[in-house]
């Protein structure tokens, strides 16, 4: 499509990056729809979860909502390992979204404990500090925190990617993750911002598209893309300054994965068969 050859042009990998999520949600429809409404119904059903708890009792949300995020992050656990696939140009099926949920089930376990516990922390020292206590070295220390917690939320858009990619354990998931964010701050800070903007394109296709599994393939296919990077500076120890270490040939690093996307004219979203034909 035109857009995407002047988006690829402007901005070079990260024009690249956009163009590939939208052919892989485009080629992956079914399965994005399907595992977002899934996260949909789920989701609501954990947000009244949570309300009815608190309805109850106030503490109970200190019990329900440790499970909503247990629960989410099984399901969102278990699609990263398709975006993975997806990002690598495999072809996936919707019946291993439901298979990966058991393959899944101790690391999202651990990591969705670990969120709520980082989450309800955060509100509680949010509270206590702007809130409950209004004078200026509170307010310091308060926004000492809410940096850190800035830091640790971009961080952990590259987790589950890595975690997908790489198949570490969660430990060297989350080493990685801090890696990535202040090595590559900037392109962190854009991929956070277009996912963003991926979340409000959500909200105006009642969160069917692209939602939260076109924000995990996103995540994917950038984490995968900006891990070459990596692979040219252990092919080249010569490079040893920081000016040289950034001068990254992003063109000919990403030059397979462009050819193996290729131009994507409209007919080819439109009517896929006959490309096939042409092939033929």
């Amino acid at each position: 499509m035109f857009i995407f050859v002047i988006i690829d042009k402007l901005y070079g990998m990260f024009g690249f990056i956009i163009k590939k999520n939208f052919c892989d949600g485009w080629d992956n429809l079914l399965s994005v729809v399907v595992t977002n409404l899934i996260f949909l119904f789920v989701g609501f059903g954990l947000v009244y979860l949570n309300l009815y708890a608190m309805r109850v009792h106030l503490y109970l949300i200190y019990v329900s909502f440790p499970i909503t995020c247990i629960i989410f992050s099984i399901l969102v656990f278990a699609f990263g390992d398709l975006a993975a696939k997806i990002a690598n140009f495999e072809g996936i099926h919707l019946l291993d979204y439901f298979k990966n949920i058991l393959k899944v089930l101790k690391d999202a376990t651990i990591f969705g404990f670990l969120l709520s516990v980082f989450i309800m922390l955060s509100i509680f020292c949010f509270r206590f500090y702007f809130i409950q206590n209004k004078s200026i070295p509170y307010a310091f220390v308060g926004a000492i925190i809410l940096w850190v917690d800035i830091f640790v939320l971009l961080s952990l858009q590259w987790f589950i990617p890595f975690r997908s990619l790489m198949k570490n354990d969660l430990k060297k998931c989350l080493k990685k993750s801090f890696i990535v964010f202040f090595d590559n701050t900037g392109f962190t800070i854009m991929m956070a911002l277009y996912n963003f903007v991926l979340f409000l394109l959500s909200i105006f296709f009642i969160g069917l598209i692209p939602s939260m599994s076109g924000i995990l393939i996103s995540c994917t296919n950038a984490l995968r893309l900006r891990l070459y990077k990596y692979d040219y500076l252990e092919e080249h120890p010569e490079l040893k300054t920081k000016k040289e270490r950034k001068n990254i040939p992003w063109e000919e690093l990403i030059y397979e994965d462009r050819e193996t996307l290729g131009p994507r004219k409209l007919r080819s979203f439109l009517f896929p068969w006959k490309d096939d034909q042409n092939l033929d």
